[in-house]
């Protein structure tokens, strides 16, 4: 039987791992480090600029 703490534990990471999962079925890229490297790259409103692109109808 599992303690108090490791239920709490073990929620806790299947909530990141679903909330993770969700937002790349939505199309967002979850991976640190392509999220940074983006984010270096790119000027504030370069980046408001795709987002602007990307939702656009």
């Amino acid at each position: 039987m599992l303690t108090k703490q490791k239920k709490l534990e073990r929620f806790k990471a299947l909530r990141e791992k679903n909330y993770r999962a969700s937002l790349q079925l939505e199309g967002f890229d979850v991976e640190p480090f392509k999220v940074n490297a983006e984010v270096n790259s790119s000027s504030e409103a370069e980046l408001i600029a795709k987002l602007k692109q990307r939702y656009a109808r």
